[in-house]
């Protein structure tokens, strides 16, 4: 498959959205003596800009509090936020990630207050849009905006309604790279999608 979707993506009230390879990133921490209060590590020392132009992860700020649908997206197709129909609010190229242990996750900030292998475990455990990759590096775009997307209802007679809405949505598009791309991105952009 090359096309996977996640509805129902919550930010933790938090205005940022991570993706990356956790176990990665607690390797990287270990491999640096990095202290397990990475949110106050990233965000007040260059360690923060240093993680991300070395892809081992992909901040995004300025996330509004909705419920995101989001979608990997591996194929050479349109992406779906490109697509007749949707709204494309924000296209950001130039990023690059790597992915040593198999599987990568959007995760939400608070997990870096207290970045340990317990931690990792649970991060992994709850219901995080996540999907298998092979291990190596990828170029990334992300897109915003929103998408259609059908939503069912029960009614109060039983019966199952579809109805049409835009949802606020979270695209990444996905790469293979055979070496480490050139990290370009500008990790202070905002990806505030408005509904």
């Amino acid at each position: 498959m090359s096309l996977y979707k996640f509805d129902e993506v919550l930010n933790d009230l938090m205005d940022y959205f991570i993706l990356g390879d956790p176990d990665y990133l607690l390797q990287y921490k270990t491999e640096n003596n990095l202290p397990d209060d990475l949110l106050t590590e990233f965000t007040t020392e260059e360690t923060g800009d240093q993680v991300v132009e070395q892809g081992v992860m992909v901040p995004m700020i300025g996330i509004e509090n909705h419920p995101y649908t989001i979608y990997f997206n591996l194929s050479v197709e349109t992406p779906e936020l490109l697509k007749p129909g949707n709204e494309l609010q924000h296209q950001r190229d130039g990023y690059c990630l790597k992915v040593a242990n198999g599987r990568i996750y959007l995760y939400t900030i608070p997990y870096l207050r207290n970045f340990t292998r317990p931690t990792v475990e649970a991060l992994k455990k709850f219901k995080n849009a996540t999907i298998e990759l092979p291990n190596g590096w990828y170029t990334v775009s992300v897109l915003a905006g929103l998408t259609k997307q059908l939503t069912e209802i029960e009614t109060v007679s039983g019966q199952i309604k579809e109805f049409e809405s835009m949802e606020p949505t979270f695209e990444f598009v996905l790469k293979p790279s055979a070496e480490k791309p050139d990290y370009t991105a500008d990790f202070n952009y905002q990806f505030k999608v408005e509904v």
